[in-house]
């Protein structure tokens, strides 16, 4: 089979290799469509892994099953998450999954750019969903996103009729608008520095979408009876966003760090600010089998509109230009490979 391996952003090659052998309690699955995640961007965070196989938003056909696999059969139309918890370790045990050392222990073989993946057996038993009619695999691949939106939101624990900025409004931003606006959000500010991009924001039920460049705190005073943000959902993972969600969080505000900065950043905070302002900093880090289930539910009745951030499609032999693309952060927003 073929798979785009990453040696470097300048280097992505694609190779033959063996279609992987399941075992017991295993399925492989041809992937139909993969996308491509803002992680996958971040050169800091893969090249120590690489050469590697990315992709860890796979949909696709289950092409053989293992013994013991009960549940799904060939042919089956399935989502598969990279990463499962044990649930009964001390982090799975107090809701932190994604700390799980299972968790972090599970992965996809070889990678979602690939013709096939072999799905280990707890992942299979645990988050492989069956994708509904209707929803085609392209809109499958934004599960595992809208999922890691749900458990970000979640933790910034959002209140009905609160102000609501968004930092970026790439594919993260953008699902981060609509389900502030699913859980009752008075107001939802996004900002960005591409057209295209805000217009997008304004498309999906923005109140106001502002280029990152003008005086976004005033225009949110202005907008917000001379308040700053309830919750502010920084989604770029620069010190600069950082910064800036600090600036337009009012008082009592919890900011939401959706993003990561490379290991060696540091981001200045004023405990004087945090304490007598009484504002939160919270994060969050990919998400579990609770919110792929919401995620599914959510994208199948329409709620979350995903169709519309798919703007480009890549074969195989285009992984190299998807990532490039990507980077520029302009006039696109997700980009889903198709093996």
């Amino acid at each position: 089979m073929k798979v785009a391996r990453y040696y470097s952003r300048q280097d992505i090659r694609l190779e033959e290799v063996p279609v992987p052998r399941i075992g017991t309690g295993e399925i492989l699955v041809q992937v139909k469509a993969c996308g491509l995640c803002g992680s996958d961007l971040m050169e800091w965070y893969v090249k120590e892994k690489a050469p590697i196989v990315l992709g860890h938003e796979p949909a696709g056909v289950v092409a053989e099953v293992g013994e013991g696999v009960g549940e799904f059969e060939v042919g089956d139309r399935v989502f598969v998450h990279h990463h499962v918890p044990c649930f009964t370790c001390h982090h799975c045990l107090r809701g932190h999954y994604t700390l799980c050392e299972t968790f972090k222990a599970t992965h996809l073989d070889p990678g979602g750019f690939a013709e096939y993946i072999r799905v280990p057996a707890l992942n299979v038993a645990r988050d492989v969903l069956t994708i509904p009619p209707g929803m085609s695999f392209a809109q499958a691949t934004l599960i595992e996103p809208v999922a890691t939106c749900i458990r970000g939101i979640e933790r910034a624990g959002l209140q009905m009729g609160d102000t609501v900025a968004v930092l970026g409004a790439g594919v993260t931003g953008l699902i981060h608008l609509q389900l502030a606006r699913i859980m009752g959000a008075g107001t939802v500010v996004v900002t960005d520095f591409a057209g295209f991009r805000l217009e997008m924001a304004r498309q999906l039920g923005a109140d106001l979408a502002l280029d990152a460049r003008q005086d976004v705190l005033a225009a949110l005073k202005e907008l917000n009876e001379g308040r700053g943000a309830d919750v502010v959902i920084v989604t770029a993972g620069s010190i600069q966003a950082m910064e800036e969600g600090m600036t337009l969080a009012g008082e009592g505000a919890t900011v939401l760090l959706f993003a990561p900065s490379p290991p060696v950043a540091v981001l200045p905070v004023s405990p004087y600010r945090l304490l007598f302002s009484e504002i939160t900093i919270v994060s969050s880090y990919s998400c579990s089998p609770p919110e792929t289930r919401q995620a599914l539910k959510l994208i199948q009745g329409g709620r979350i509109r995903v169709a519309e951030l798919i703007t480009h499609r890549f074969d195989l032999t285009g992984v190299d230009k998807a990532i490039h693309l990507a980077a520029q952060a302009g006039e696109s927003l997700k980009i889903v490979i198709t093996p």
